[in-house]
């Protein structure tokens, strides 16, 4: 699996530095809100749009951790205050069957 791991990251980065060789001779102007920016190469815009990404899909994966993480507690709390309630109810019909047996002691004495 390791190996699998590794030649699937090898062949992602050939893959990108491929791309950003052929792109290195391009040069644009960049306009970002109120900034220019010239005479830009075209493997650092695709560099800086992936860390972009990169950052963005971070921020959602820990948005989704978090709202994970507080639904598992919930389930948590209200499967403790299952196991109270179910033991609490068996405490109970211990109690009442202790109470019925005697009673029918008592009947039969």
């Amino acid at each position: 699996m390791y190996f699998i791991k590794l030649f699937i990251y090898l062949s992602f980065f050939f893959l990108l530095l491929f791309v950003f060789l052929q792109n290195s001779i391009e040069r644009v102007n960049v306009y970002f809100f109120k900034y220019t920016f010239e005479d830009v190469h075209v493997f650092w815009i695709m560099f800086f749009s992936f860390l972009a990404g990169c950052f963005f899909a971070w921020l959602f994966t820990v948005y989704q951790e978090i709202v994970y993480k507080i639904k598992i507690n919930k389930q948590k709390r209200e499967i403790e205050n299952l196991k109270e309630e179910v033991h609490n109810l068996r405490k109970l019909m211990m109690e009442e069957t202790g109470i019925k047996e005697e009673e029918k002691k008592e009947d039969v004495s």
